[in-house]
């Protein structure tokens, strides 16, 4: 959708994550991205790195004689925060990022952390989110969107919006299934649906379920090869999986699915992740890695509190 002064925000399919990295590690990180060719990254408040991520603008990116308008800058704000605190949080992002506007700007949570109940309300969530709105509106953020939201969270901010979230970001992998039931509630609300732990980081799986080097995968993988008759590999299959859901004439094509934010802080790593778009999976390998049961997503999600305090 458009920005506050209706240029269309355009988000790239592939960005750097940084979840669990420090501001040291963020840094080298991000600047490793930028020489693989990511023009997209993604980080948060909570994640304590905006510091060594908005050096690594500086001087990998901007530094570099790139121009600001080409990258992609995703953050988020901790959930349950009530107007007062949105605004401060985003005012930090600001300075820690040392940027004047992010590109996308989302809620982390439909409550706190902790689920406090004060903090996990209908009303909570709905004044974070015109909170957001009116951030929206000053141009600090060219976009805003969601992040953990589950159907009945997303009922409750529309009752309110008058800026359509643009992204809900979700645990979202081969194996994972539809984890929260709400992929086709963002298709019908126009949300776009992103995947976060697109490999599955966090989960707990065995050695042959891997989406790196398991069995489903690496057979899969095994039927293709890059542009340059280098073999692809197994994350490329699961990475691509995703990324072919948002390409409209490519097969398995679901509407309103957007990209992925793997994590390396290692180079060759960070540009095999990227290195997507010459291969293409059949519709029945799609068909396939779809109908996966493992490795599992972690839900929960859905258990945050519907019911006003």
């Amino acid at each position: 959708g458009p920005d506050v002064n209706g240029k269309d925000v355009v988000m790239p399919l592939v960005g750097a994550g940084t979840w669990q990295y420090n501001d040291t590690v963020a840094y080298d990180s991000v600047c490793k991205a930028f020489a693989n060719g990511y023009n997209m990254v993604d980080t948060a408040h909570g994640y304590g790195n905006e510091r060594g991520v908005g050096q690594a603008i500086q001087d990998c990116w901007l530094g570099a004689g790139k121009a600001r308008e080409d990258l992609f800058v995703m953050t988020k704000l901790e959930g349950g925060l009530n107007s007062t605190e949105t605004l401060a949080a985003h005012a930090d992002n600001m300075e820690w990022l040392q940027l004047d506007y992010v590109d996308h700007l989302m809620t982390h949570f439909p409550a706190d952390w902790y689920m406090t109940p004060e903090r996990s309300t209908p009303e909570r969530r709905q004044e974070e989110w015109l909170a957001l709105e009116s951030i929206y509106n000053t141009g600090a953020a060219r976009s805003i969107g969601i992040s953990h939201y589950c159907t009945q969270h997303i009922d409750d901010i529309m009752e309110v919006a008058t800026v359509k979230p643009s992204v809900n970001q979700v645990e979202y992998h081969i194996g994972s299934g539809d984890i929260d039931e709400v992929i086709t509630k963002c298709a019908d609300e126009g949300i776009y649906f992103m995947s976060f732990s697109p490999l599955c980081g966090p989960c707990t799986y065995e050695p042959e379920d891997s989406l790196v080097s398991g069995d489903l995968v690496t057979k899969i993988a095994a039927k293709y090869t890059h542009a340059d008759g280098s073999a692809v590999d197994g994350s490329q299959v699961a990475l691509r999986w995703i990324v072919q859901q948002a390409l409209p004439e490519a097969p398995g094509y679901a509407p309103f699915i957007a990209g992925v934010i793997p994590k390396s802080d290692t180079s060759s790593h960070q540009a095999s992740n990227a290195n997507l778009f010459d291969f293409e999976l059949s519709l029945e390998d799609m068909q396939t890695l779809s109908a996966a049961t493992k490795p599992e997503a972690e839900g929960g999600d859905c258990d945050v509190t519907v019911k006003s305090a």
